[in-house]
């Protein structure tokens, strides 16, 4: 979360005190943030979220950073499998994603309200353009070891991955009864390997998984 660097360890707890109140708000009535609910839940005045986040819009896009800033620790800013080859880790990063989005209670929200709220429009763009341009990193990394083929284009080939992944997300978290993780991670990553044309065996360096491994 980024503006909290500039704060007080007392504000930072105050902070992070009223930010966990609006997630559990936001989880509770589905995106429908009410300011005064959130101060009642926190035990504090009003004026102190407005001191804090200058608006209700502000505290919502803070909620929606932290969310991203936890799942980019989770999901993108780590290797999953140091040392491994990028079928390996890349595999354990689509379980990490599934993990993260079924087990985090304000997935939901962000995936299927706030992201088109016209208050995290910015966070969520800039969100985006981060994560494809890992993406597009991480699948030179594979074309480098002989894993992905050399034509492959990283940028339009990671930006179609993340968005199918989201999109098959929101699909998941939409139903009342959410497809089983293995059975997620499975069916994401056939799509992600047929995507990126993974060639197993290319590179006697890199370890692929068996397909039973997937299932």
């Amino acid at each position: 979360m980024r503006f909290v660097a500039t704060l007080t360890a007392r504000g930072q707890a105050s902070s992070q005190k009223l930010l966990a109140a609006a997630a559990n708000d936001l989880v509770e009535h589905f995106g429908e943030l009410e300011v005064q609910r959130v101060a009642d839940r926190a035990g504090v005045s009003v004026g102190l979220i407005y001191r804090h986040f200058g608006s209700k819009a502000g505290l919502v896009r803070a909620v929606v950073e932290d969310f991203y800033d936890r799942y980019d620790s989770e999901v993108f800013d780590t290797n999953p499998v140091p040392g491994a080859g990028w079928s390996t880790r890349e595999h354990e990063r689509t379980a990490r994603f599934v993990h993260f989005f079924y087990g985090e209670p304000l997935a939901p929200v962000v995936l299927l309200h706030l992201s088109r709220q016209p208050e995290v429009a910015a966070t969520e763009a800039a969100r985006i353009a981060r994560h494809i341009e890992m993406a597009a990193r991480n699948l030179a990394l594979g074309q480098a070891r002989g894993e992905i083929p050399a034509d492959l284009d990283t940028g339009i080939v990671g930006a179609m991955v993340l968005g199918g992944l989201r999109q098959a997300m929101a699909e998941a978290l939409r139903r009342p009864m959410r497809p089983p993780p293995e059975t997620m991670i499975g069916e994401l990553w056939r799509v992600i390997v047929a995507a990126v044309r993974f060639q197993a065996g290319k590179n006697p360096t890199a370890r692929s998984l068996p397909l039973s491994a997937t299932q």
